[in-house]
């Protein structure tokens, strides 16, 4: 019988399954191999797919996606694959804009990291996210795979039904860019202990923001625009993104 070859989106959702099953497995395990597997070129290419239907802004580089489906994704994907798989990689600071905040006379702030820095954000998040998931209690919606703002309502609804009459709500101010990096890069190690990644999401904390031709980097703070943080999701034009 002839092979059929299987998409990258296949093998990578095999990947993240075998990563999930082997967490949920063993809540106090620490993975030691994840970072071959972020330059993996089925995981690139599915996180091209997911930056180029994101479509999005140009960083300080000005490269956009349509520039980089110019120069060619392949050529691309097999730089950055041999740039990670080397430690050549280098993350460059994000473009910082400022967004109205809906309901308020407040501007919020929006980092837009480079295409190809999207890229291994992308690869990256493909990567460790099951490992996090598997330790994420079911109440949980924000900003998980396969759960959305209806599915929260839902279970309001839901708890209505059953007798419940209150709801408390609380907001932390500047959350995103108060989130101290040695803290958050413990909590990281309580599950990676893969020198090689941990030193790559280091390196995309610490990258910083340009603003007004300015270059600041910061001890706190998870750049809202990214791929790794919750990002603003621009349109999209799926039947490019192949």
């Amino acid at each position: 019988m002839p092979v059929v070859a299987r998409s990258a989106e296949e093998t990578v959702r095999e990947l993240q399954r075998t990563l999930y099953r082997a967490a949920k497995a063993e809540p106090g395990r620490r993975f030691h191999a994840l970072y071959d597997k972020v330059h993996r070129r089925d995981v690139l290419e599915r996180a091209w797919g997911q930056v180029c239907r994101n479509r999005g802004a140009a960083g300080i580089d000005r490269i956009t996606i349509d520039d980089v489906e110019r120069y060619g994704v392949e050529r691309l994907l097999d730089e950055l694959a041999a740039d990670v798989r080397t430690e050549r990689y280098r993350p460059l600071p994000s473009r910082r804009v400022w967004i109205p905040k809906p309901g308020t006379s407040e501007r919020r702030p929006l980092s837009i990291p480079t295409v190809r820095d999207r890229i291994v954000q992308a690869a990256l998040k493909l990567v460790v996210e099951p490992v996090f998931e598997a330790d994420f209690l079911p109440c949980g919606f924000g900003f998980r795979p396969k759960r959305t703002t209806q599915g929260a309502l839902q279970v309001l609804v839901d708890e209505a039904w059953q007798g419940r009459r209150w709801v408390v709500e609380t907001d932390i101010a500047s959350c995103f860019e108060s989130i101290p990096h040695d803290r958050l890069m413990a909590a990281a190690e309580e599950r990676v202990h893969d020198r090689r990644l941990l030193k790559l999401v280091r390196a995309l904390l610490r990258a910083g923001v340009m603003e007004d031709g300015a270059i600041r980097h910061g001890v706190t703070g998870t750049p809202q625009g990214g791929v790794v943080t919750p990002p603003t999701q621009w349109a999209t034009s799926p039947s490019r993104c192949r």
